[in-house]
């Protein structure tokens, strides 16, 4: 369990990395193409192409050119929830080799 708990942090960390990224940039004053392009994935994988975005109204979430323009603080949070259970799933999945792996030998 605790190997699950740190592989699911570090793992989360990671994919929710691409929107601190741009406001580290934003302050630093830097090029922030690479980080923009990053950062609309990271917000619309799971709203526009996996539908959570139907949740939320009209009110809570708004539309742009490329995806998500504004949106409300729990939609945010969704997205990060979003992406800690893909991080969880990952560690899963691996963890499940791992155990296989040390099964055989």
């Amino acid at each position: 369990m605790k190997h699950f708990l740190l592989r699911t942090i570090k793992i989360g960390i990671v994919l929710n990395l691409p929107p601190l990224f741009l406001k580290l940039m934003l302050l630093a004053k830097l090029d922030i193409f690479p980080f923009i392009f990053s950062a609309l994935l990271w917000a619309n994988i799971p709203l526009q192409y996996l539908g959570i975005g139907s949740l939320f109204d009209s009110s809570q979430l708004t539309w742009g050119k490329f995806g998500v323009s504004q949106a409300s603080p729990i939609v945010w949070s969704a997205i990060v929830l979003f992406w800690l259970i893909v991080a969880a799933l990952i560690s899963y999945v691996s963890l499940l080799g791992k155990v296989r792996l040390e099964r055989t030998y």
